[in-house]
């Protein structure tokens, strides 16, 4: 009976998509690499586990192992871990074959075939692979086999009926397992939908997010009986939620919802970037923002790369009802693992998505998004991704994510085509999992230690990230996609601290970056909101406050090395000379500062530090002070 009453989804409800009991990501979803990492991966942990829980559960706690293949599954749920490896060799035994065929042939291959004809091979395929493969050569004449997704897709081997969402409560950040080592089991209060991703029955649970609906109808939906009343209403929160407004504004805003999402917003337009929003604990946790804080009807989904922390099908799915066009990177579609994010989303039920290759473009009024090259991060391996740039009227901002300057060339051929970039985004994990980490199932042989050890999936150090600020002609550098956010570490593991290698080479790029006279300079986490003008020298108002709390916190510390009078002419001895500069109390009040009377803006301040940097060489170089009340001052090292 309907009480009058509406509810939308809580703030801290968390759908996780699941296949066969394991959280969904791309390696468990394209029908080939799920079945590699089914024998490779999925049933050596369940096994493991079962010969000792204890140390599994053990070993999934201490930070030094997470990320590693341990089921973090209670001692006591043993059970449930045992008998779902025998439904997994029973139910999916297809799949098994599937695996171990193309394991098998691929290693034969790769001793028998060494530049004759492969005509006469196609009749020693085994009957799993036939149909669904092509034999090729590289040009040098090391054997591939090149796989058939669109044809295995269509097969029994891509089983979408063991696909699932498990409704669950957040109650701190922290509470969620690693997700490629342990698997799922619905808990007393919990809810385990058995549903197929693409059916429209998903959308309308999502659509809750934004318009609330009678709980008469999310039962109805969901298939819970009467009984489910308590259990379902733990998931839901009465009433419409307030809704966030879309920028009105001038200019480019950009909400950073943390890791590599970004909610880009213009002239009407919206596009997200690498989307992963995360849901509100109920106790506590940091500043976010989440689903309430996304515009109604999102333009575009930019996704760069095929890794669990940029193509997340948990966000994706719950977004898809919002999205207009899904951008993914193309796939080179000769490497088995090299999967296609296009078919893989069109399956998952996405109508429309785009596939980019560089310099291929989509337009918009007043703008347009290009796909640009995006080297390093995949060890080597030849795997689709994309980084883009997205113009709008005269601002160009990159949308690195993990890209690594390993050629500056590259950069310097996208500023010919495309024109100065002025922003980046960009990470700096520059260390990066080994290359086995998330891709060792998907090899016929296992990989040599050293091999594994060096051939890593990493991005920029801070040397090759400033190489990529000077190649685009940059302004801004914001260093994101750092996994600093607790929501996102059941997807990373990395547990980093102000002495981790990538937090130091990050607050060296800083340092370099402010005495290189960038605008900004500034490492992303958790909760921001950034502004950008190209009518007003890059900075709208509310970017020159945010500009000028970030040079308070970067100046706090440095003292007059020297005084040098107001007439004083730059000589030999620069480097022993400081010009004092005294700024407004009230910036936001005019869109110029002004230096010895005559007006300034804080590009011009920039301006200075780089010519400082040009003529001395020196990356610490320091500019301005910021309020007389800190008693700060200029200073050059």
């Amino acid at each position: 009976m309907s009480n009058g009453k509406t509810y939308r989804l809580a703030p801290s409800t968390i759908v996780e998509p699941l296949i066969n009991a394991w959280p969904a990501w791309a390696h468990v979803v394209s029908p080939l690499a799920a079945s590699l990492h089914l024998i490779n991966y999925q049933i050596p942990a369940m096994h493991s586990y079962i010969e000792n829980p204890s140390f599994h559960v053990q070993a999934s706690r201490d930070p030094a192992l997470v990320g590693g293949p341990f089921c973090d599954v209670p001692a006591n749920n043993a059970t449930r871990v045992r008998n779902l490896l025998a439904e997994t060799r029973s139910g999916m035994a297809d799949n098994i074959k599937l695996a171990e065929a193309f394991i098998e042939f691929h290693n034969f291959l790769a001793a028998e075939a060494s530049g004759q004809p492969l005509e006469s091979y196609y009749g020693a395929l085994p009957a799993e692979l036939r149909g669904y493969v092509e034999l090729v050569y590289d040009y040098f004449n090391n054997p591939i086999i090149r796989a058939m997704e669109g044809l295995l897709y269509s097969s029994n081997y891509y089983r979408d009926d063991l696909q699932s969402l498990r409704l669950f409560r957040l109650i701190k950040d922290n509470d969620r397992p690693f997700f490629m080592s342990t698997p799922r089991f619905v808990e007393k209060d919990e809810i385990d939908w058995r549903i197929v991703f693409k059916n429209s029955r998903v959308d309308q649970l999502f659509e809750l997010d934004a318009r609330p609906r009678p709980l008469g109808y999310i039962k109805e939906l969901l298939g819970l009986g009467s009984a489910g009343d308590a259990l379902l209403q733990g998931f839901l929160s009465e009433g419409s939620p307030s809704r966030s407004p879309s920028w009105q504004g001038p200019g480019v805003r950009v909400r950073y919802f943390g890791h590599a999402c970004l909610l880009i917003e213009w002239n009407g337009l919206s596009l997200i970037t690498d989307p992963f929003v995360a849901a509100v604990p109920e106790r506590g946790g940091h500043e976010r923002f989440s689903f309430g804080d996304l515009p109604e009807k999102i333009d575009y989904a930019l996704v760069t790369h095929n890794h669990q922390d940029h193509f997340s099908i948990e966000t994706l799915l719950r977004i898809r009802h919002r999205l207009g066009r899904l951008v993914v990177p193309r796939s080179f579609g000769v490497l088995h693992a090299d999967v296609s994010l296009k078919l893989m989303a069109q399956k998952l039920g996405f109508p429309e998505v785009v596939e980019l290759d560089s310099l291929e473009s989509i337009p918009f009024d007043g703008g347009e998004i290009v796909a640009v090259p995006f080297l390093g991060e995949h060890g080597d391996l030849a795997h689709g991704k994309s980084a883009y740039v997205v113009r709008f009227d005269g601002e160009r901002m990159l949308i690195a994510a993990d890209s690594d300057c390993l050629d500056r060339g590259i950069y310097e051929n996208v500023r010919r085509c495309l024109g100065p970039v002025e922003t980046i985004f960009l990470g700096l994990e520059c260390v990066g999992a080994p290359l086995t980490w998330s891709c060792g199932p998907m090899f016929p042989r296992k990989p040599e230690i050293i091999h594994d050890q060096t051939r890593r999936y990493h991005g920029c150090n801070s040397d090759r990230a400033l190489q990529m600020i000077e190649a685009l002609g940059a302004k801004r550098i914001y260093n994101y996609a750092m996994g600093q956010e607790p929501w996102i570490e059941h997807l990373l593991g990395l547990g980093l601290s102000e002495d981790s290698v990538q937090i130091r080479e990050s607050n060296d790029l800083l340092r370099k970056s402010g005495g290189r006279g960038l605008i900004e300079a500034d490492r992303l986490c958790g909760r921001r909101e950034l502004y950008f003008d190209s009518g007003s020298g890059g900075k709208t108002r509310s970017s020159v406050s945010a500009s000028l709390d970030y040079w308070t916190r970067q100046l706090k510390g440095f003292r007059p090395l020297f005084s040098a009078p107001n007439s004083g002419v730059l000589g030999s001895d620069l480097n022993k000379r400081v010009e004092t500069v005294s700024l407004p109390r009230n910036p936001e009040a005019r869109s110029s500062w002004f230096v010895d009377g005559c007006p300034a803006r804080i590009f011009h301040v920039a301006a200075l530090t780089a010519l400082l940097h040009t003529w001395m060489g020196k990356d610490d170089v320091c500019v301005g002070i910021v309020d007389e009340s800190l008693a700060e001052s200029s200073s050059v090292d």
